[in-house]
């Protein structure tokens, strides 16, 4: 059933042949394996490979390096698809796909031949969080550390670590010599350390590294100049992620259409000639968090298209502009666990048991909302900006 969450499909960018309309093929079978997903603690090897060949972890990456070239809102619109049949896998491609934003600063030529030269169908795993120390030495560095949320569950083709230089002179804002790196995974050690509440077949394992020595020209500033072509990263540096609020979205649709297969069988404890569906009141509060949840679908696809049309227009994003797209990130992320909470609510006591979709929904989303990206400060900038105390970026 189409309902008003759901965006109306374009004929270039959302037909069977685009990368949206191959993903949707697959989005039956992800659902059906979710609790599968879950009890092993990773997306089953065949979706991954499946959504590869879709051509969702190349959906960001340009047209000039084998990338789908897709914008902020367009990948979103995949991500929130995904995320809707299953919040695991949906929080797997956007972690992936969309993690090259923090790599834009690595050398173009490096990117272009040692990374991408052979096509763009690469799977990336790591973290931007500057949790590791590097020495500098002739050529690059030695690094060595730990790093927390690797999300994914393959074997990636990179790895992204943040790091510290120890010794450099700090930078002329006052803050540290904060880098990236690009690794191959064969000198990176995962550990098994993800048992969370949440988005539990993620894999979001902590790994390490000990003494490894990375080329120069496999790091970047952590926030630095663009030299990867294609709009997207263009985009203002923002290390809160570009589609957290996707798999947000698209859990919250799918918890309403629970909610909505429950209230058609579920009977109430001491009426049980009728089903929950007839309640008015539960009518009435099924329709308000579907209206709510389109609210904040439409919050993000019209923030998300405001900025990228500056992009595309070869401007910058006004503060105004992009404190209200990263500050309705960090609302969705606030609003979508309430309610989360309200749909749990209503499905009564069919939702305490962790063999009910919703549970895992409900964890999926508790567990996005204690992001970073939920709690970013951009609330505060925007308030800052709109009551006139100046650029807060």
């Amino acid at each position: 059933m189409t309902t008003m969450l759901e965006t109306a499909p374009s004929q270039d960018r959302e037909s069977d042949d685009s990368v949206l309309g191959r993903v949707r093929a697959h989005l039956p079978g992800i659902a059906a394996r979710s609790a599968e997903a879950e009890a092993a603690r990773a997306v089953p090897a065949e979706i991954i490979t499946a959504l590869r060949e879709a051509g969702v972890f190349r959906m960001a990456l340009p047209g000039a390096w084998g990338g789908e070239q897709m914008d902020l809102v367009e990948a979103a619109r995949v991500i929130r698809e995904i995320s809707r049949a299953d919040g695991s896998t949906g929080w797997t491609v956007q972690a992936a796909s969309m993690a090259w934003f923090f790599v834009r600063s690595l050398p173009r030529e490096t990117l272009a031949k040692e990374v991408f030269g052979d096509g763009a169908d690469l799977m990336l795993r790591g973290a931007i969080a500057p949790k590791g120390k590097a020495t500098p030495v002739e050529g690059g560095y030695r690094l060595s550390g730990r790093w927390p949320l690797a999300s994914g569950s393959f074997t990636p083709d990179w790895v992204l670590a943040g790091f510290v230089v120890e010794g450099a002179p700090p930078l002329p804002d006052g803050s540290p010599d904060m880098r990236v790196a690009l690794i191959r995974p064969e000198q990176v050690t995962f550990l098994d350390t993800w048992d969370a509440v949440g988005l539990r077949a993620t894999q979001s394992t902590d790994f390490t590294m000990d003494d490894v020595f990375v080329p120069e020209r496999f790091t970047g500033p952590l926030v630095g100049a663009n030299n990867i072509p294609a709009p997207f990263y263009d985009l203002p540096y923002s290390p809160t992620g570009a589609s957290h609020d996707a798999v947000i979205l698209g859990c919250l649709q799918g918890a309403l259409d629970d909610l909505a297969e429950l209230a058609a069988t579920k009977r109430p404890a001491f009426n049980p000639r009728v089903v929950i569906g007839e309640d008015p009141v539960f009518q009435e509060g099924l329709a308000e968090l579907h209206v709510r949840t389109a609210a904040l679908t439409a919050l993000s696809e019209n923030t998300g298209r405001t900025v990228m049309d500056r992009i595309l227009a070869g401007d910058q994003p006004t503060s105004t502009e992009w404190f209200t797209f990263t500050g309705g990130v960090e609302y969705i992320h606030d609003e979508g666990i309430r309610i989360l909470n309200e749909i749990m609510t209503l499905s009564g006591s069919s939702g305490l048991y962790s063999s009910h979709p919703l549970q895992r929904r409900w964890r999926d989303v508790r567990c996005v909302s204690q992001h970073v990206a939920g709690n970013n400060g951009s609330m505060r900038k925007l308030g800052a900006v709109l009551s006139g105390q100046g650029d807060a970026r």
